[in-house]
């Protein structure tokens, strides 16, 4: 899988920051990488004028490994997260580890993570602002719900855009990764999540964007299904979701007037979780 990257800067005497997105399971559902179908003006927008890679690949189909990685630059038999973080698996990365985080504190710049995290331990991962599932809070909120997302968002830069120091913030969405393995009443993709239907809460900032299993792109190792085509129109409107939270981060970045000063940086963890 190529992660998907979008860059963005300008020149400015002002401090350089960095704005990571980092999908969940997310793939080439999206117009700037051909595909048609899955609606993203936002991300394609943004790819515009953009570098975009075409041959960049996932150090590992995993996520917690995948993120250490990309937080410390060394593959797992370097930086010990070799499976997932949470619950029974509770893997780590090694105590000795010098991550992203750690070295930007260390030369003034303020970090943030908002969303799933999903590494470990804390000490090799230590964020100046947190809220993620390693906090406290449901990652279906925190990674799904793109208004708390910018709620959380504006507070880290109400803060960041009062100092001089520079930033990283890192957004890790919860879209499009499945969940009808743990919250069925959402769908496969809690897609249903935050729709406005009955039970599903609402999520004040997204327009739902629903797809016909006849109209998704199957991709070409998914066997041609009524179910994967069923799962792929459910997936699509998660990512639709991510891509609407994406045009709200951009916007804040603009009304922090910081928009200009930021590179912004499109990914994800690994590709996506078909087939079954």
């Amino acid at each position: 899988f190529a992660a998907s990257t979008c860059v963005l800067s300008a020149q400015s005497a002002r401090p350089k920051n960095v704005l990571f997105i980092l999908a969940d399971d997310g793939g080439f559902e999206m117009g700037a990488y051909g595909n048609n179908v899955s609606r993203t003006p936002h991300l394609d927008a943004l790819a515009k004028r953009s570098t975009r890679f075409t041959r960049a690949y996932t150090s590992v189909s995993s996520c917690s490994p995948s993120r250490a990685s990309l937080l410390t630059g060394l593959p797992q038999h370097q930086n010990g997260m070799y499976g997932l973080h949470h619950t029974v698996h509770h893997f780590n990365c090694f105590d000795q580890v010098r991550s992203l985080p750690l070295l930007l504190d260390q030369y003034g710049v303020r970090t943030g993570i908002i969303g799933k995290k999903h590494v470990g331990p804390e000490s090799v991962f230590p964020f100046n602002f947190s809220r993620t599932e390693e906090d406290g809070w449901s990652v279906t909120q925190v990674g799904r719900n793109i208004t708390l997302i910018k709620e959380l968002a504006d507070e880290f830069l109400s803060d960041a855009s009062t100092g001089s120091a520079p930033f990283m913030l890192y957004i890790g969405f919860h879209d499009p990764h499945r969940c009808g393995h743990t919250q069925p009443q959402y769908g496969q993709f809690c897609e249903k999540f935050g729709n406005g239907d009955a039970g599903m809460g609402v999520i004040a900032d997204w327009t739902p964007v629903k797809y016909e299993p006849g109209d998704v792109v199957v991709p070409y190792f998914v066997q041609d299904t009524p179910a994967a085509r069923a799962d792929l129109a459910a997936q699509y409107t998660t990512v639709s979701r991510l891509d609407q939270g994406v045009g709200l981060l951009v916007d804040l970045l603009a009304r922090h007037k910081v928009l200009d000063d930021t590179l912004i940086m499109y990914s994800s963890d690994n590709g996506i979780p078909f087939p079954v």
